[in-house]
């Protein structure tokens, strides 16, 4: 089907590394002079000229033991440290050394607002943060309101006042290894005990503090390095935000094979990016192939060469019946749109519109989607170049266990998993704990089922099921995804409303004003457009999952930093929403 062989016998491979340092050590060991990472810097003179910082393995290891025994020296030894900024290599160097030796790394979103990020600094009590210069005032205020246990601030791209660099550290790291300080080199990881501390999404109340082992995180690793395919060749663009478990996740499998990677320059430089250094693997979200995807047909349907492109995509069909696989050279023009060596997208956050995944698959390019949350390290589940079916979220990973409780009679109920990957706990909160972790067992929270042949499909969150009165379950994600592969659909949110004595279905609809600016379309006429094509979806539903009203908006869904809309805080712009047009 993609070009691979059949199964490349990845477990016979890899093996299950004992910590983060024991991963990275072992990669400077093997990949000592490749490069692990390029930094682009943009000259400040009148030229404006680029240049590029490549960091090897090698380079990579030793400056996180210079670090390392710099933050250990500075009496930081067993704190919590926090950081914040855009992805960097320095943002990388600064958690790998904090969790190898010194303490506790604490990821922070750098899309959080100064309150909300006082709160979660306050609740992990976060001895020192490293920060980026666009960050630094937030947190100099903070640490000056008082409050929290923040003594220092250390600057990732600058030198803060009372503050330290990052560079200064390394330097002093450096020469107090070469003087034979070993204190950090020789500290013992413990990897049973909690050396990282995740916050979920959410607002700083309803936000979860994750405590994550080395355990936890190697495990992840080993199961995705046994099932994913990755050649030393590929070059990885870190797209995600590291601070989620989901981003910082791959970034490790990269980096235990000896992949490059770079950083993005942001969402409307992806393409650019994607070219530039030559991307061949990415993990990304829904929302970013979804528009990929509906931009490549929308090109397409322009040139008039929709029928040639289904023609050849018959023939790419056909000839593969006989071991021949064309789809790389039949769609080059498309693959050349993402940079001309996109071989590898993983999807994840969120469900992948199928139609989208058997598309970009069709196209040549891998796309399978994964599952799994931030208390599971993440992943439990992925498709793979082995096992693809779209829709589904691919199989267990060969160390997880799984079950489905109390489930219905279409063998629909909550997900529960074990394993090596499965979180401790939830940071002083013993309630929740308790609450999801039942005899060694973690309760997911989302509602799924496996078919027979062992797919994983996930049908929802168990908290946004809407209960109509006839007691049947609708779960929104699955209109939703209906919804959104309208090629004027942005995206979408699937509520409900009480009237009398019933639950009626409503949506809001985000409509692509790029589309609506292209095509000459009114908001009026895009309207009777959806009113026609939600008259189809209707039909192809039964009675009780037939969505009654919608509206259109340009205001797009309240979203965290993973682009998962957040449905409650949603749910109060809907309302304003709803009143505004006496709706």
């Amino acid at each position: 089907m993609n070009g691979y062989k059949k199964d490349y016998k990845l477990e016979t491979k890899f093996h299950e590394f004992t910590d983060l340092r024991d991963l990275i050590r072992t990669s400077a060991e093997i990949y000592a002079e490749k490069i692990a990472f390029i930094t682009k810097i943009k000259m400040r003179d009148e030229a404006k000229k680029i240049e590029y910082i490549n960091t090897t393995y090698r380079e990579l290891f030793d400056e996180m033991n210079a670090l390392g025994t710099s933050l250990v020296n500075l009496g930081l030894k067993g704190e919590k440290i926090a950081v914040i900024g855009e992805n960097s290599y320095k943002w990388v160097l600064s958690y790998f050394a904090v969790a190898c030796g010194v303490g506790v790394i604490v990821p922070l979103d750098k899309l959080l607002q100064k309150e909300e990020l006082k709160g979660l600094i306050e609740r992990s009590k976060a001895k020192a943060i490293f920060c980026d210069q666009k960050h630094h005032k937030e947190i100099a205020e903070i640490m000056e309101e008082g409050g929290t246990d923040l003594e220092l601030i250390i600057g990732l791209d600058y030198i803060p006042e009372n503050g330290k660099s990052i560079q200064e550290l390394l330097d002093d790291g450096a020469k107090l290894i070469e003087e034979g300080n070993r204190d950090y080199l020789d500290a013992e990881i413990d990897r049973d005990v909690m050396n990282f501390l995740l916050f979920t999404s959410g607002t700083t109340q309803s936000s979860k503090a994750v405590m994550l082992s080395h355990r936890n995180l190697m495990s992840c690793n080993y199961g995705m390095n046994c099932e994913e395919l990755f050649f030393p060749s590929d070059v990885s663009m870190l797209f995600l935000p590291l601070h989620h478990i989901y981003g910082m996740g791959g970034l490790l499998i990269f980096l235990s094979q000896g992949i490059v990677n770079v950083f993005c320059d942001g969402l409307k430089y992806i393409v650019q990016n994607l070219k530039e250094y030559g991307v061949t693997v990415m993990m990304t979200v829904p929302l970013l192939l979804e528009n990929i995807y509906k931009k490549i047909w929308k090109g397409i349907d322009k040139q008039g060469k929709r029928a040639t492109v289904e023609k050849a995509m018959k023939i790419a069909e056909t000839t593969e019946k006989f071991g021949i696989y064309s789809r790389r050279k039949l769609f080059k023009s498309i693959i050349d749109q993402m940079g001309g060596k996109m071989r590898f997208f993983i999807n994840g956050a969120a469900a992948l519109d199928p139609v989208v995944a058997k598309g970009l698959n069709d196209f040549g390019i891998l796309t399978v989607t994964g599952y799994g949350l931030t208390e599971t390290s993440p992943t439990i589940a992925s498709e793979t170049y082995r096992y693809i079916k779209p829709g589904s979220a691919g199989k267990l990973m060969p160390n997880v266990e799984a079950r489905i409780d109390n489930p219905d009679e279409d063998g629909i109920g909550e997900l529960v998993v074990r394993g090596d990957n499965v979180m401790l706990g939830y940071y002083n909160n013993e309630e929740a704990t308790n609450e999801v972790l039942v005899d060694g067992w973690f309760h997911t929270g989302d509602l799924a089922y496996f078919d027979n042949d062992d797919y994983l499909f996930i049908t929802g969150r168990k908290k946004n099921v809407i209960v109509m009165k006839n007691g049947k379950n609708v779960f929104p994600e699955e209109i939703e995804n209906l919804i959104n592969n309208l090629p004027y659909v942005s995206e979408s949110m699937v509520f409900s409303r009480n009237k009398a004595s019933d639950v009626v279905l409503w949506v809001k609809v985000v409509y692509d004003q790029e589309y609506a600016k292209e095509e000459d379309k009114t908001p009026e006429e895009l309207c009777a457009l959806f009113a026609a094509d939600l008259d189809k979806i209707n039909d192809s539903m039964p009675s009780y999952k037939m969505v009654k009203h919608f509206f259109l908006s340009e205001r797009p869904t309240i979203k965290t930093t993973t682009q998962k809309t957040k449905r409650n805080d949603e749910m109060i712009q809907i309302r304003e929403e709803l009143e505004e047009r006496g709706l």
